[in-house]
């Protein structure tokens, strides 16, 4: 435990190990070992893609709350919102959150239900859900009633059209199913 006693205390003191990914969510420590190199791709094509004025940063903490810092895969802000010591990013600097969706059934929950309405809930205006599983793409908007709607879906070697504000394009040519995936 931290300091305090508290499980958000020792979150904020402890340095985990870099072979495993590590989000705080739901007052919960959840480890995962770091995905294969397949599962990285769409995040090095972002950041290659991401334009000017507009950056895509992988791994980077967000603070939804005192017990919810999960870490997307990809998020988009606008370039130099962001302090050298920043830890965890405030939703509100948040433009777009991309979850690249991983084998097991517990991630796969939490990428299509948990975080989207965590993400939707703290109003992160765009959630792309990439899923190497079936080789497809989603694309998420926040509506009038501050819910999200789908509103792009496609597959790998679609692009992925990002709506204005950031008025970009990601290409997926690179993107690959994982190995095995069954349809």
């Amino acid at each position: 435990m931290g300091n305090d006693g508290s499980l958000a205390a020792f979150w904020d003191t402890y340095d985990f190990p870099e072979e495993v990914r590590v989000e705080f969510i739901d007052g919960e420590i959840v480890m995962q070992a770091n995905p294969m190199m397949l599962h990285n791709v769409p995040g090095r094509t972002f950041v290659r893609h991401v334009t000017t004025p507009f950056e895509a940063w992988m791994e980077c903490g967000i603070e939804v709350g005192p017990e919810d810092k999960p870490k997307p895969d990809i998020v988009i802000l606008r370039a130099g919102d962001w302090s050298d010591e920043m830890r965890d990013l405030p939703t509100e600097l948040l433009l777009a959150v991309v979850e690249v969706v991983s084998t097991g059934r517990a991630s796969i929950r939490r990428d299509y239900q948990d975080k989207y309405l965590k993400y939707q809930d703290c109003g992160i205006p765009v959630y792309v859900i990439i899923d190497p599983n079936i080789g497809k793409w989603m694309l998420f908007t926040l509506d009038g009633n501050k819910r999200y709607t789908e509103t792009e879906r496609g597959l790998f070697g679609d692009p992925i059209p990002f709506p204005e504000p950031l008025g970009f394009e990601i290409p997926t040519t690179a993107f690959h199913r994982y190995p095995g995936a069954q349809d």
